[in-house]
């Protein structure tokens, strides 16, 4: 008796109903077959026996055939890599539900279809909840816009820095994946500023093409709205950011005096504290100590360690003075308010300051302050210009 008899399977009559067998009669010999191997009593003999016949059915000219097969088949763990295959190879509207669910795929069939698949089954394979993390990584390195952004919203991929920056540098002037980076609470600081300034240019250049302001106009503009952005990243960061971000900034020379004052003259402080520790080499805790100390040595001396221009001094000085007064008065202030008490202290203060170095450094809030505190500056300096 053969070992055929002896399983109670005669695979002549199997093969005789795939090869003579109408439509209903496939797609029955398909569920019965495909019960037989998600059976867990069905031993590998017999799952090895009617792998071929199986693997025949996954290529039915009759689609009702192939689609039931599929669908028994999608929640079975134990498929051979050929029938895997050749499901995937079907039409779209029964290939991708099953890539999309089915538990028979294992990291090395994943790694195939992204390597050589459409876009379509490259985009299932990228919204698996259980994609590995090798998968993951050659997404975000080499698989299509398309891919990419299946990846970016499947819940259980994290996205670590370095994979922020290489999405970044592949797609940075791709729409859809910089506003999906922008919407993640832990993009790099650094990206943030980089596309803070890419908008920026972007702005510009759109000015100069259509001729909307003049070009002098257009420049202040455009450096007015790159800075706020980039003093908005700063300031919404928190302490160990913000000095890493303060160093990228420095290191792209983007930790201009400009930027420094501007900080200032809006009230965000913290981005002060953390370009001039940055700047003296201090921690960020000394150098608020001797920023805002009653004494002005304290100042003098972190100032005159961060290199900045001479001609800033006394904004900067004003600046930390506002805010020691503030602590004292247990008052926060806004913006329009802390430039009007800046103002206060130039127009008030610093006896030693003569005529031309106060309406310099008035003139610094004209330039850099909130709206409404640039036309008093501007109003404060004309009136002593008349006077003078």
């Amino acid at each position: 008796m053969s070992e055929d008899e002896n399983l109670g399977l005669d695979i002549s009559v199997l093969n005789q109903v795939l090869d003579e067998g109408n439509d209903a009669a496939r797609k029955a010999l398909a569920l019965q077959l495909a019960s037989l191997i998600t059976d867990p009593a069905s031993s590998e003999l017999e799952r090895n026996q009617v792998t071929p016949i199986l693997l025949k059915l996954t290529v039915d000219d009759c689609v009702d055939v192939r689609r039931a097969l599929v669908l028994a088949l999608t929640h079975e763990a134990m498929l051979h890599s050929d029938i895997v295959f050749s499901i995937i190879a079907d039409e779209d509207a029964i290939a991708l539900p099953f890539l999309a669910q089915t538990p028979a795929l294992n990291s090395w069939h994943m790694m195939a279809i992204l390597r050589v698949g459409d876009e379509p089954r490259q985009r299932a394979v990228a919204g698996r909840d259980d994609l590995p993390a090798e998968a993951a990584n050659y997404v975000i390195k080499s698989s299509p816009m398309g891919t990419v952004r299946t990846l970016m919203n499947n819940p259980i991929v994290i996205l670590e820095a370095q994979d922020c920056h290489m999405l970044y540098q592949r797609f940075g002037n791709a729409p859809e994946i910089v506003e999906s980076l922008l919407a993640r609470p832990d993009l790099p600081l650094d990206i943030r500023i980089t596309q803070a300034k890419r908008a920026a240019s972007r702005m510009r250049q759109l000015m100069a093409e259509r001729g909307w302001v003049a070009a002098n106009d257009a420049s202040e503009l455009v450096s007015d709205a790159e800075d706020n952005a980039v003093l908005r990243v700063l300031s919404e960061a928190d302490l160990v950011e913000r000095a890493q971000a303060t160093q990228y900034l420095a290191q792209q020379n983007m930790l201009t005096p400009a930027l420094v004052v501007r900080a200032a003259a809006t009230g965000q402080m913290r981005v002060v504290e953390a370009a001039l520790a940055h700047l003296s080499g201090l921690s960020q805790s000394r150098a608020a100590e001797q920023m805002y100390a009653r004494s002005t040595l304290g100042f003098k001396s972190i100032f005159k360690r961060s290199g900045l221009p001479v001609a800033c001094f006394g904004v900067l000085k004003a600046a930390c003075d506002v805010v020691t007064d503030a602590k004292d008065e247990g008052l926060p202030l806004e913006t329009e308010e802390f430039g009007r008490r800046i103002l206060e202290a130039l127009m008030t203060r610093y006896e030693q300051m003569n005529a031309a170095d106060r309406a310099k450094q008035i003139e610094y809030l004209g330039r850099y302050g909130s709206e409404r505190v640039r036309k008093i500056a501007k109003r404060l300096k004309a009136d002593m210009v008349r006077a003078a």
